[in-house]
């Protein structure tokens, strides 16, 4: 049961303790809690402030953008009966120039597609002897042991490359 029962020393210890804290804090850091509570209502009022000036701007804009919205509907509805004027001649000029120039873009994309295809050709005609060059390589280097067989080889395909660069 002791525990229920404080001691006078250490009450007396706890409460000058919690004077001399007490003292201190309120020397040191009272005041600066107390400024800072005030620059924070300081700046919540400038942001209501600048909140209500906000607002009284977008009133004014709201204003200006129904006006110039009235304004562009009046300028689109002469817009669309001058449109309506010149549509008939501006379509068939239009037509006129599409055909012209669809015709132009078709010939030009099949010389284009023939020049890809003339490449296209000459590359794969360009890989295939290096791939011929290649496989030739691997074969005499793997078949031909004998100084004979290697003759008639070279004889053979001297024949064939005749054949190919007269073709």
């Amino acid at each position: 049961m002791d525990l229920f029962k404080p001691d006078v020393g250490l009450l007396f210890w706890m409460l000058l303790s919690f004077v001399i804290l007490f003292v201190i804090l309120r020397k040191y850091a009272w005041p600066g809690i107390l400024k800072g509570i005030n620059e924070r209502n300081k700046h919540i009022e400038d942001a209501l402030i600048s909140a209500q000036k906000a607002r009284e701007q977008l009133d004014e804009f709201q204003q200006e953008s129904q006006e110039l919205i009235s304004q562009a509907k009046e300028e689109q509805i002469k817009i669309l009966q001058e449109g309506k004027r010149l549509k008939d001649s501006i379509i068939s000029e239009a037509k006129e120039q599409a055909r012209a120039e669809a015709e132009k873009i078709i010939d030009e994309a099949h010389k284009f597609i023939e020049k890809q295809r003339e490449e296209a050709v000459k590359e794969i005609d360009r890989k295939v002897a290096n791939l011929s060059v290649d496989v030739a390589e691997i074969i005499l280097k793997k078949k031909l042991e004998d100084v004979t067989e290697q003759k008639a080889l070279a004889r053979k395909l001297a024949g064939k490359m005749s054949e190919t660069v007269e073709n």
